[in-house]
């Protein structure tokens, strides 16, 4: 090979992930208790984590609110019932937490709760058509959109949910071509993207990334992420998507690799300090911030917050 070639640009001319460029992690300050399998959103410049699987190996229904300005976390009012594996999701200026499993035989529920800011306290809304766990949720265009995750006998399910705040109803989109569960989905440029998970087997996790339009009610298969991967985490960072951590049945990742939906091409960048899967993770102010989860597959979990900036 020419030795003129830039090292920059060697990894996309042999077919590897281009690396992201600069960048480091930082820690911010912990979660008020280690909790794993939870979810995090972002709402008026704070970020919000609920439910998830405690320290006793137990599901839980505690909610926290972290304000990055005071690196502080508060403790708001607990969901009506305890929920794991459960999206959370800001559509406009509300919070909604979507489905979720209950109990430690995992049963998929059907619940929507918006969180209401001026009463501390949550308020149930139309159903899902369905329940399901283990499933993502982005929001488009002032709608919440739904894919993946389980239901009943741990079927994976097909059906793409579209919920409309302005009605309180929900519809039926077109279902994702790729079935499948602990995956997660962040919404962008008017679409939503389904990246990762697994058909319920840790060891077959899935590198597929798929992307819902809403407008035509279609789908479109985009390019893979460079590692599979299940149980991750993702967020929207000035206009690109942060993917971290996962699991297989034995191990855990510290991968953190970036999708820019405009060019559909994938960058690795730093890995996380502490590998886990069963995170959550949101971005606001410019920083990426990855928030508890479990640091050995299976149960097990960190009250750690590391913090990505460029």
């Amino acid at each position: 090979m020419d030795s003129r070639v830039s090292p920059v640009l060697l990894p996309f001319l042999l077919g590897l992930p281009l690396l992201a460029g600069d960048g480091r992690w930082s820690t911010a300050a912990p979660l008020p208790e280690p909790i794993q399998e939870l979810s995090a959103a972002v709402l008026r410049g704070k970020i919000y984590v609920a439910g998830g699987i405690d320290r006793t190996g137990r599901p839980t229904g505690v909610a926290f609110r972290f304000d990055p300005a005071a690196n502080r976390w508060e403790r708001i009012a607990d969901l009506p019932a305890p929920r794991h594996h459960m999206p959370l999701a800001v559509v406009g200026d509300t919070l909604y937490a979507v489905g979720g499993l209950a109990e430690q035989s995992f049963v998929p529920e059907s619940s929507l709760w918006l969180y209401r800011e001026d009463r501390n306290r949550w308020e149930a809304r139309a159903p899902l058509p369905a329940a399901r766990g283990a499933s993502g949720a982005g929001a488009v265009n002032g709608e919440l959109v739904v894919v993946g995750g389980w239901g009943a006998g741990r079927q994976l399910i097909r059906a793409t949910a579209i919920y409309d705040p302005a009605t309180d109803r929900w519809r039926e989109g077109a279902p994702i071509p790729t079935p499948r569960d602990h995956l997660t989905a962040v919404g962008a440029a008017g679409l939503v993207y389904a990246i990762g998970g697994r058909p319920r087997n840790p060891d077959r996790n899935y590198d597929v990334i798929e992307a819902y339009d809403p407008a035509s009610d279609r789908w479109s298969t985009r390019s893979p992420m460079p590692s599979r991967r299940g149980g991750l985490a993702a967020a929207l960072l000035d206009g690109a998507i942060h993917v971290v951590g996962g699991e297989t049945r034995g191990s855990v990742f510290a991968n953190h690799e970036v999708y820019d939906p405009a060019t559909d091409r994938w960058t690795t960048a730093p890995a996380l300090p502490v590998a886990r899967h069963g995170l959550g993770a949101a971005a606001v102010g410019g920083r990426l911030y990855v928030i508890g989860g479990g640091p050995r597959a299976g149960f097990s979990q960190t009250d750690a917050v590391d913090v990505f900036a460029r």
